[in-house]
């Protein structure tokens, strides 16, 4: 689905896509760097709605186990949200 990664000065529009086992932020403008975001299910820490200008819960922010958070704007976020967390879960399951 298509995203806006938001480092709290620019967006950097692209793609974020729910694999099996891990997710992943590809961006549209410089498809051949190596700065894509990619994390295992299993090394999310936590899934929170992100308020932008005041706008209701149009993102989402994720942070890792590591302590490292990225902001995603993106339609829908309840629902991707909700799919984040399901599969956090199922990895959660197989410790």
């Amino acid at each position: 689905m298509k995203a806006i990664l938001w480092d709290g000065q620019n967006q950097i529009k692209g793609e974020l896509v729910l694999e099996k086992k891990r997710i992943k932020f590809s961006m549209l403008d410089f498809s051949e760097t190596d700065l894509d975001f990619d994390l295992a299910y299993r090394e999310i820490e936590t899934v929170s709605y992100y308020q932008l200008y005041g706008n209701a819960n149009n993102g989402l922010k994720i942070t890792s186990d590591q302590g490292t958070s990225n902001i995603f704007i993106l339609e829908e976020p309840h629902r991707i949200k909700q799919s984040i967390e399901t599969r956090c879960e199922l990895f959660d399951l197989e410790d």
